[in-house]
């Protein structure tokens, strides 16, 4: 289901692009999960000094300027990032690219992912530590192409950028775009957009529960994991959709602040209406739901306050969520 909203949503060129491009963000996250031996064995677990606790490590492609995840997968804990964006990126191909640009944190790169990136034609701007490959640390004009050595005879041209960030911290980033039109000021905004999977992840853990498991079997966290997929989605959708009426009925009206729909709002409708919409055979009856909800989200809007951001919990504390509880959808 979740691939056929994406499919059905890009059948047309009409989504929204940066300069030309889908933006892809691929970022993984760590998931709590029922701390059974059963789900330790199956996916792996985490250890502090006194605790094991059950893991599982999701990942995904996330469309930023649409908000939509086009594909995600549910691993081991200890499944890499870059396996996990190899067989994210495979899928999809088979699904179809609409000219993307994915943008990859600092975890990722390495010669033999850069490469694997260039011999699949993928456009990528990947951020890095010019430390890390001595090439790059050599490189130091702002804006500089080297021909980056990946074997022992074998080399890509890769295009070096360089800009310091509000925090007095240089960002180095590693792209195989070569278009002079992009200049280095372009990455910069370009790759603060990477920011948005951070956000669909605090999303998804906070809003959508997504490690609040119904079962402890392999199965059922799998199947909590592709429908919170498949309903963040679908409210992503709804949100675009009552974001665009708020918008249009604030147009003149000379407010101080933007305002969106409320999306723990959205969410709560959706929970309780979806698989209703879902279940209804006529289309008439589907389309009166569907506007009821539209007509209740544009009357719960919150402000848009720029400069906020979510700091990532990195530290290993006991679940969150006790097993059983998550209300079904």
């Amino acid at each position: 289901m979740a691939d056929a909203i994406i499919t059905w949503y890009y059948d047309d060129d009409s989504f929204k692009k940066f300069m030309g491009y889908r933006v892809c963000a691929i970022d993984a996250s760590i998931l709590e999960l029922n701390n059974s031996k059963r789900l330790r064995d199956a996916f792996g677990y985490s250890e502090g000094n006194s605790i094991t606790l059950a893991r599982a490590k999701a990942s995904g492609i996330y469309d930023i300027e649409n908000d939509l995840m086009l594909t995600s997968k549910i691993t081991k804990y200890t499944t890499g990032e870059r396996e996990i964006a190899i067989d994210l990126i495979e899928k999809l191909k088979k699904m179809g690219l609409k000219n993307d640009l994915n943008l990859f944190d600092r975890g990722y790169p390495s010669k033999d992912f850069i490469t694997y990136l260039e011999d699949s034609g993928i456009k990528h701007v990947i951020r890095i530590s010019s430390e890390k490959i001595r090439q790059v640390h050599r490189a130091q004009e702002s804006d500089q192409i080297i021909d980056l050595l990946v074997g022992n005879k074998k080399t890509v041209k890769t295009r070096v950028v360089r800009f310091m960030l509000d925090s007095d911290v240089e960002e180095v980033l590693l792209t195989n775009l070569f278009d002079e039109n992009i200049g280095v000021h372009d990455f910069k905004v370009l790759y603060f957009k990477r920011w948005g999977i951070e956000t669909k992840f605090n999303e998804l853990k906070n809003r959508l529960q997504i490690e609040n498991f119904t079962g402890d079997t392999v199965i059922a966290i799998e199947q909590d994991f592709y429908a919170s997929i498949y309903l963040s989605n679908m409210a992503a959708l709804a949100k675009s959709e009552a974001n665009e009426k708020i918008a249009l009925g604030n147009k003149d009206k000379g407010l101080m602040y933007g305002y969106r729909v409320n999306v723990n709002i959205l969410i709560g409708k959706l929970k309780d209406s979806l698989v209703f919409m879902l279940l209804e055979d006529d289309p008439q009856k589907r389309t009166a739901m569907y506007s009821r909800i539209m007509n209740e989200l544009v009357k719960n809007v919150i402000p848009i306050r720029p400069g906020r951001k979510y700091n990532r919990r990195k530290s290993l504390n006991a679940n969150k969520h006790s097993a059983n509880l998550k209300n079904s959808l």
